[in-house]
């Protein structure tokens, strides 16, 4: 999961977690959960050296009825609107079953989809793929449902300046994974687990049979000044106990809004009276409808049990297609990124790729540190010829990638900075395979009179983005077959 799997993603987020949770944890717990996941479908032990040939021997279906020569590609599509995670999941289970797979990511950890969105593209075994389908889709549905409520929380509290916590409230052996996906959805972690942080809860208390003040400081002589306390409380005498016992976070649990708002004023300032401040959280039946309210009263933190304990899968669909030959025209998107500022995709023509296509430019320029208008003006310029080429590009968009007719494909080439030409911040072309008529383009661009036609709904596009950007042109194609569209910006814009 940490870094990106494969050096061929076009796009990827990594999430930072440092202390108990490491990319290194992530990814061994990973590992352990895709090989329990698979002795369950396989009936088999699975160990990190078990043999791929006994892996798929032990799909007794797919065994007989799929060759062994067989090569496959999967499309993995949304189908519902939501934040993505567990790519790297996805690629680690086919790799574990085909160490040759490949993965191409479209979309990175934390990027939100749309429906029809192109996710990710696969090719491997086709026996691998059969195999991985289910505990992929499992996992990345569970991950993208959970990132996906993550971040419709941490919206709704959007300006109020706290932060959105989730808890141990997390399925049974994938914890690690449910709160990494908190936190591609931009929440926050609260402990891992029993060991990496004490929480004082009212059972602790009232089986100690010591008040929570005399409780709270055997257990910082325990653990050291370093050591993050959090103390429960009832009410508000439960509160002001934990703040003069030295706690690092009182947990307000269960109260009110309006008992929040009037207690967190005396908090604060029996916090400033022993010189060290305190962290307030809410939590408690806490629901998306009524987190604005609580996020009003001023509280530092809102810790959430359902953004865990049971998220709704986000509705992604695992597109299979089989064949001998994988060299023939697919679905599939090629992508080429070069460190000195060059990207090139070459992409079948739906509006779906089109999307796809402005993520990944977008993602492009932004790690080039393109930004502000013309940032926005290239992502606008890729949206605009890329959509054009799509609509009037070898015969009109494919509404689904049922209907795509393979063979007609977009290609899309970005430079940035020094590669995009003396004095230009950036420079894009995009290819089709339609033909059609250069003079009619460029009148679109440069019409008669200095305005369109406004009884002609075609151009419009283009005519706006060449008010935009300082070079916009139109000629044929490089193959001589299509149309090129090339737009650029200067530096000092």
């Amino acid at each position: 999961m940490f870094p990106p799997a494969s050096g061929d993603v076009c796009a990827g987020a990594e999430a930072d977690f440092n202390g108990p949770m490491t990319p290194k944890d992530l990814n061994d717990h990973l590992d352990e959960v895709l090989r329990r996941a698979l002795a369950e479908d396989l009936g088999m032990e699975v160990r990190a050296g078990t043999p791929t040939e006994d892996l798929v021997q032990q799909d007794v279906t797919t065994r007989t009825a799929v060759g062994e020569g067989v090569a496959g590609r999967a499309t993995l599509i949304a189908k519902e609107a939501g934040v993505f995670a567990g790519g790297g999941a996805f690629e680690r289970i086919l790799r574990m079953l085909d160490p040759d797979a490949r993965v191409d990511a479209m979309v990175g950890d934390g990027q939100v989809i749309v429906p029809g969105d192109v996710v990710l593209h696969a090719r491997g075994g086709a026996r691998a793929l059969l195999v991985a389908e289910r505990t992929a889709l499992n996992l990345v549905q569970r991950m993208s449902g959970i990132a996906s409520r993550t971040r419709a929380a941490v919206e709704r509290v959007e300006g109020t300046g706290a932060s959105i916590l989730d808890t141990r409230k997390t399925a049974p052996g994938l914890r690690y994974l449910d709160k990494y996906a908190v936190r591609v959805g931009g929440g926050v972690n609260h402990r891992i687990g029993l060991f990496d942080e004490a929480m004082v809860k009212e059972n602790h208390i009232d089986l100690s049979g010591r008040s929570v003040e005399t409780l709270l400081a055997d257990l910082r002589a325990d653990l050291g000044a370093g050591f993050t306390i959090t103390c429960e409380a009832r009410d508000g005498v439960e509160a002001e106990a934990a703040v003069r016992g030295g706690a690092d976070v009182v947990l307000l649990d269960n109260m009110t809004p309006s008992e929040m708002s009037a207690l967190i004023p005396t908090l604060r300032a029996l916090a400033e009276e022993r010189g060290r401040p305190v962290a307030l959280e809410a939590s408690g039946g806490i629901t998306l409808d009524t987190l604005p309210a609580v996020a009003e009263t001023g509280v530092d933190r809102i810790s959430m049990g359902e953004l865990t304990h049971s998220p709704p899968a986000l509705d992604l669909s695992l597109q299979l297609v089989f064949d001998r030959d994988l060299n023939g025209p697919s679905s599939e998107v090629i992508c080429i990124q070069s460190a000195d500022g060059v990207l090139e995709l070459d992409l079948p023509a739906t509006h779906a790729h089109g999307r796809m296509a402005r993520r990944v430019a977008t993602a492009f320029a932004e790690e080039r540190r393109l930004e502000g208008r013309v940032a926005d003006t290239l992502q606008l310029a890729v949206g605009e010829l890329v959509d054009n080429a799509v609509d009037h590009g070898g015969g009109g968009a494919a509404q689904s990638l049922a209907d795509l007719d393979t063979s007609v494909r977009v290609r899309l080439v970005v430079r940035i900075g020094d590669e995009a030409g003396a004095g230009r911040a950036w420079a894009v072309r995009v290819d089709d395979q339609g033909g059609g008529d250069v003079d009619a383009l460029e009148s679109f661009i440069r019409p008669e009179g200095g305005v369109p036609d406004l009884e002609d709904e075609r151009g419009r596009g283009l005519f706006l983005l060449g008010e935009m950007v300082d070079h916009l042109e139109a000629s044929v194609s490089p193959d001589g077959k299509g149309l090129s569209l090339e737009a650029s910006q200067d530096s000092d814009d």
